[in-house]
């Protein structure tokens, strides 16, 4: 009986075997060179869904909403950053947007409830004492977060900051924040080239108007684009005016007649330009 047994498992074994080298011998090899581009493939695949499409053909435009405010539009799709508070002298905020994005968690920088459809991306935790790490594809922007302080002193007087970077593969705009201090050689790493830099220059909670152009120097954007300084809206805050920062420059200086700009590579400045934006909230005008 122990034979048979044998003998019935030998014969089941040699069936196995001689199916599997069937199958094996009737299927089409695969070359070490072909499993590399079949690796190369999902690699692609993988990053393509974390890269921003390259929106050659897509207009850009910028609003100006005072303060650190601004309403990017690429393609369809809206970001507002940095919306601020009814009670900081621009008034109410009424727009639409598919985003808002937050560099910290002050009232002038964080009123997400300016659109209350809109999906909030912020760059710090939501205590404020630690940065989120955001890089994500929107509308084929990608958008990524530098972090950064609110203060010259690592966070101890203001806490934390985070600069938003959007690129479209075509262009890269730059909102630094309440940017506090000096740019370290990793932090232009990640930032660098700029198309458009939104760079605060009123000082006292922010850099000043001299800090603004060294950083300005090292960055070399096309585009530079004043922000956070002292208008009628701000005028008891104890920022610096606008003339601080335009004194004694030696870029050319546009005035921009409208609130809303259009950006493209094609009409990008050969050299650096600064741009003052229109405010588009009239609160600053009364």
């Amino acid at each position: 009986m122990l034979k048979q047994k044998s003998l019935w498992l030998l014969i089941v074994l040699i069936v196995a075997f001689w199916g599997a080298y069937r199958l094996y011998s009737e299927s089409e090899p695969v070359s070490p060179g072909d499993r590399q581009n079949v690796v190369r493939e999902e690699r692609e695949l993988d990053n393509g869904s974390e890269r921003g499409t390259d929106l050659m053909d897509v207009e850009l435009t910028l609003q100006y909403l005072g303060h650190a405010a601004f309403l990017l539009q690429v393609g369809d799709t809206r970001f507002l950053m940095d919306p601020y508070d009814p009670h900081c002298g621009y008034g109410k905020l009424e727009l639409e947007a598919d985003y808002v994005t937050v560099s910290h968690e002050h009232m002038d920088h964080n009123y997400i409830a300016a659109v209350p459809g809109a999906k909030p991306i912020k760059g710090l935790s939501p205590d404020g004492l630690g940065w989120e790490e955001v890089s994500i594809t929107l509308g084929g922007v990608k958008i990524f977060t530098v972090p950064t302080y609110h203060d010259d002193a690592a966070g101890k007087l203001r806490g934390r900051n985070a600069i938003f970077v959007f690129d479209t593969g075509e262009m890269r705009l730059v909102h630094l924040g309440d940017l506090g201090h000096r740019l370290s050689p990793e932090h232009l790493e990640k930032l660098v080239p700029v198309d458009v830099l939104l760079i605060p220059v009123g000082g006292h909670y922010t850099i000043d108007s001299a800090e603004a152009w060294n950083i300005i120097a090292e960055m070399q954007p096309k585009i530079v684009i004043p922000m956070h300084y002292r208008t009628d809206a701000t005028r008891n805050w104890p920022i610096a005016p606008l003339a601080d920062f335009l004194k004694d420059v030696d870029v050319e200086v546009r005035e921009q007649k409208d609130t809303l700009v259009t950006l493209n590579r094609e009409d990008m400045p050969p050299e650096m330009e600064v741009w003052v934006m229109k405010i588009a909230n009239p609160v600053e005008n009364k």
